[in-house]
């Protein structure tokens, strides 16, 4: 059945009590949102992008990657 803007505006709460449930970041718990968001799966499950990118870089503090070796000769 499709929610039409008239139907919003005459019962506000008719959007959260949808059947589909909203997913969050399994981090912050933000709603997410593919556009607004980002929505990016993860091992733990789907997260936004600032605690996607944020896991990542702290992955990636935790295992840096080793300069080169000196060259000689």
């Amino acid at each position: 059945m499709p929610t039409f803007l008239k139907d919003v505006l005459r019962d506000p709460q008719l959007l959260q009590r949808s059947p589909f449930e909203q997913q969050k970041c399994w981090k912050c718990e933000v709603p997410l949102q593919e556009t607004i968001t980002g929505k990016r799966q993860m091992a733990q499950g789907f997260a936004c992008s600032d605690c996607y990118y944020g896991e990542l870089g702290a992955e990636i503090e935790r295992h840096p990657i080793a300069s080169a070796g000196i060259r000689r000769g």
